[in-house]
């Protein structure tokens, strides 16, 4: 009998720590998305709520829903989940932190941010392919947002679904990897980093604590890291106890998760998506700065030349940009960082080499990595995209966020959306509409007749 009592407990113990467990995530993700999207984004709560938050939520745990409570505050959200509970400060400059102040910000003043607003570009030329875009199928759920159009670095055409605008900020969920590759590649044609750096050597001399990178490769490089080719031991499944909701809503330092991992292979053996290997390449590209903070390196080198006006990327609890996941932008300033990777692809820029760029979008050669380059996503055989160019590229982020880049039209789209069930998007069709549009542009119709929205240009 007292077995049976014991075992009974242990039963009910690991249900409620199951059950702890998805309230833990839904209350992170809840009030992480809700304190962005009001604080960042500029959106109405009941619209990130009715629109993002619920529907996740629903499609995860249908019960969780029912049970989440909500208070947004002067510069903070809170989410409340039976037993768990989370808040998401906000701070100008660097958006919203989960889980209480940012630890350490290396002393950069904050500035007051600056908004203005901008008029819409409206092509008919482009409306059919628009409405590929952006109607909504009989259920409903694609939830398109904003599509921008840039050719030879001018917006030529875009539209937008409300309350959303030009000026709205939209997270771009896992494009914040090719960011984070490109912030990356500056440092590496600087001499600051080196693809063959050994992490673990590198994190060591950093004064990380040995017992964390215990378990790490030390043939592991920079390079395995910006390919997912790490073999660390790091599951993307998005349960609940799993390494990638854990590292992003659990509250630790997030690029110190998937290095407590160890590993599960040797590294370049395999091609495995990670999020976790990212973060910790956020770590070591914040290594190379030398201490200046972050958001005023990035500010200084990448979007004042690049001429954007509202960029934000985020930073974990211990002031490290969370390199996977939390970078907010304009869909035109998603656009402008297209035309970056654009013209770097062509050789035309300073920051990025031409040598870069196609090193960036070239197949992965670990096992499964043929669709992969260093953080960016390939249309390689047209697998992906059939009915868009082989040499197209992009960056692409959960919920169907695309900033693709066609390199042979000279042409970039963006389109972000909030999609749970990401084939909605209707991309392929959609795309290949705007560049059958662009293609068939003559040279007067291709000029833009209102604002000044240049690309990165030849510095």
């Amino acid at each position: 009998m007292r077995l049976i009592t014991v075992a009974a407990l242990l039963l009910v113990g690991a249900e409620l720590w199951f059950i702890h467990g998805l309230a833990k995530i839904g209350a992170g993700y809840s009030a992480k998305q809700l304190c962005s999207g009001v604080f960042v984004g500029d959106m109405p709560a009941d619209f990130v709520i009715d629109v993002d938050i619920m529907p996740r939520l629903s499609s995860t745990v249908p019960f969780m829903a029912s049970l989440l409570s909500l208070q947004v505050e002067e510069s903070s959200a809170s989410a409340r989940v039976l037993t768990a509970s989370a808040t998401a400060s906000y701070r100008p400059r660097y958006g919203c932190t989960l889980h209480g102040e940012v630890a350490d910000l290396n002393g950069s003043s904050m500035t007051s941010e600056s908004r203005q607003a901008s008029t819409v570009i409206d092509n008919p030329r482009f409306d059919s392919a628009f409405d590929t875009l952006f109607e909504e199928p009989e259920d409903g759920g694609r939830n398109t947002l904003a599509v921008v159009v840039m050719h030879r670095g001018e917006v030529i055409a875009e539209r937008y679904a409300e309350p959303v605008t030009a000026d709205t900020r939209l997270q771009g969920w896992s494009m914040n990897k090719s960011l984070m590759a490109s912030l990356v590649g500056i440092q590496v044609e600087r001499g600051l980093m080196s693809l063959d750096d050994p992490v673990a050597l590198t994190l060591r001399e950093s004064g990380v604590d040995p017992a964390m990178i215990s378990g790490v490769s030390e043939a592991m490089t920079l390079r395995h890291l910006m390919t997912m080719s790490s073999g660390l031991d790091f599951d993307e499944r998005y349960l609940p106890g799993d390494d990638v909701t854990e590292m992003l809503y659990g509250g630790a330092p997030m690029w110190q998760v998937p290095l407590k991992q160890g590993q599960r292979v040797s590294p370049g053996q395999e091609f495995v998506y990670s999020s976790g290997d990212t973060n910790v390449v956020s770590y070591l590209w914040q290594l190379s700065l030398a201490g200046e903070p972050y958001v005023d390196w990035v500010d200084r080198e990448v979007n004042e030349p690049l001429g954007l006006t509202d960029p934000l990327l985020e930073p974990d609890v211990s002031g490290i940009q969370v390199g996977s996941s939390f970078a907010y932008l304009t869909a035109r300033d998603w656009a402008r960082y297209g035309n970056w990777w654009l013209d770097a692809y062509h050789g035309r820029d300073s920051r990025l080499s031409k040598e870069w760029q196609r090193l960036a979008v070239t197949p992965s050669k670990a096992a499964g990595g043929g669709i992969y380059g260093l953080s960016f996503w390939l249309n390689v055989n047209r697998g992906e995209f059939p009915s868009l160019p082989e040499s197209n590229f992009h960056a692409g982020g959960n919920s169907g966020q695309f900033v693709m880049v066609m390199p042979e039209s000279e042409l970039v789209v963006v389109r972000l959306g909030l999609t749970l069930e990401e084939g909605k998007s209707d991309i392929n069709d959609g795309f290949a509409e705007i560049l059958a549009v662009v293609d068939s542009l003559d040279d007067s119709e291709r000029a833009i007749t209102e604002g000044d929205d240049s690309g990165a240009a030849a510095d």
